[in-house]
């Protein structure tokens, strides 16, 4: 299936472009509330403190490593475009 994004309105292809990442980091926080639930069933506070602190740090690594994903690839679009790749 091939979708043109450069036609149409602009709303509708930001929603469709960021499908993808929002669900990934849907997922990612159900990953997190998963851990939660299974180290509070176990631990105590201090092991909830914990997995919930890293939780945070792992979003937090994600988010920069997807946006530096998205401006390599725009980088790269933009060689490509502009035929000098």
């Amino acid at each position: 299936m091939e979708k043109n994004l450069t036609t149409g309105s602009v709303f509708k292809t930001v929603v469709y472009f960021s499908l993808p990442y929002l669900l990934s980091y849907f997922l990612q926080t159900l990953y997190g509330m998963a851990d939660l639930f299974i180290v509070g069933q176990f631990n105590g506070v201090d092991s909830i403190t914990a997995v919930s602190i890293a939780s945070q740090v792992m979003h937090m690594i994600t988010v920069m490593i997807v946006g530096l994903a998205m401006g390599a690839t725009v980088m790269i679009g933009r060689a490509v475009g502009g035929r000098k790749a």
